[in-house]
């Protein structure tokens, strides 16, 4: 779990995020009570070690992700 914290005008908003890999492959951003899928360019932005996620499988990744670029998003 990581912490954020962002400044809009003189308004402060704090908060924790965690990112996990999903049951189908794909690298989740949760914030809050949402979650997005994050797209394989923005793991990459990111510069999310996916090794350090618990359980992270390759292989549903990998799977996942060639879908992403197959379809072009």
């Amino acid at each position: 779990m990581g912490n954020f914290s962002y400044q809009v005008g003189n308004s402060t908003y704090k908060g924790e995020f965690n990112i996990y890999q999903a049951k189908y492959g794909g690298i989740m951003l949760s914030m809050g009570k949402k979650a997005v899928c994050l797209t394989q360019q923005q793991v990459n932005d990111l510069s999310i070690d996916c090794y350090e996620l618990a359980e992270f499988d390759i292989d549903a990744y990998k799977n996942f992700y060639e879908k992403e670029i197959k379809n072009g998003i």
